[in-house]
């Protein structure tokens, strides 16, 4: 199928590229670094160092994602090489897949292989006790770096114009990252007119609406086997707020950045 033969030449490419290769040292260096120091920053346990791991992973994650990816379809189309790639029995729907599977790949596997080691370092030293979760916690971490690098490739194709892009990408993160728990707050006392009371007492629909940035529903599926304190506003909450409305939201990133994306891009100009 010819998004595979677009797939297998985006890794190609990132496997000659030297920033892939210190892009893996550097994922090595800070999930595997992590589980080497986290004894100097929490309890020794396991799931201590875990849940550590995570919020290092939330901040780091995206950042490399969105780098990854969010110039992959524009740099083609501006120095013309998309016409080629398009002149064979290829249509724009291949060219998105296969680069999104290209990007993606070339995204977890280091990334997969570095908390594969850092949790092995982490049961050497910390122990083993709440580690039969540490698979769901590779998974839930492969789905949150695919919620970025589908942001950033739905970006690439939304415009040609290149600062938009720079500009979208950083703003996502800003706002969907590090941010995003001071703009529910600033919505909430806005809505309720500064009464910081609200915060007490938050309506049942404004959990959902914070639940509703990959970071937030990526700290929702964690405490299914993690005592995440981050997610534990969510406990007790409305039905809507529970675990797998956290795998909804995430998969919702994972598709609809580049569904809105290609819709643009299938209709404009090349």
């Amino acid at each position: 199928m010819s998004w595979r033969n677009i797939a297998r030449k985006d890794i190609y490419e990132a496997k000659r590229s030297t920033g892939i290769w210190l892009f893996s040292a550097l994922s090595i260096v800070l999930f595997v670094g992590y589980a080497l120091v986290h004894t100097y920053l929490g309890e020794s346990t396991f799931a201590a160092f875990t849940v550590g791991l995570a919020r290092v992973t939330a901040v780091c994650l995206p950042l490399l994602g969105l780098l990854l990816g969010y110039k992959s379809i524009i740099h083609e189309r501006t120095n013309g090489s998309l016409f080629l790639v398009l002149s064979a029995p290829q249509s724009r729907k291949d060219l998105v897949v296969g680069t999104m599977v290209g990007r993606v790949l070339v995204l977890l596997v280091p990334t997969l292989v570095s908390i594969a080691l850092a949790g092995a370092v982490g049961a050497i030293r910390y122990g083993t006790e709440g580690a039969l979760y540490y698979p769901w916690f590779l998974l839930v971490t492969a789905l949150y770096g695919v919620a970025f690098v589908g942001l950033a490739v739905g970006l690439s194709l939304s415009t040609t114009v290149d600062r938009w892009i720079t500009l979208g990408a950083f703003g996502g993160y800003v706002l969907l990252v590090p941010f995003w728990n001071s703009f529910h707050s600033l919505t909430m006392l806005v809505l309720h007119r500064f009464d910081v009371g609200v915060f007490a007492d938050m309506p049942d629909w404004a959990l959902l609406f914070r639940l509703s940035t990959p970071t937030e529903a990526y700290y929702r599926l964690l405490n299914v086997g993690f005592d995440i304190n981050k997610a534990a506003r969510y406990l007790g909450g409305p039905v809507y707020v529970d675990w797998w409305m956290g795998l909804v939201v995430l998969l919702a990133w994972c598709v609809l950045p580049m569904v809105l994306g290609y819709q643009r891009f299938e209709t404009a100009d090349l």
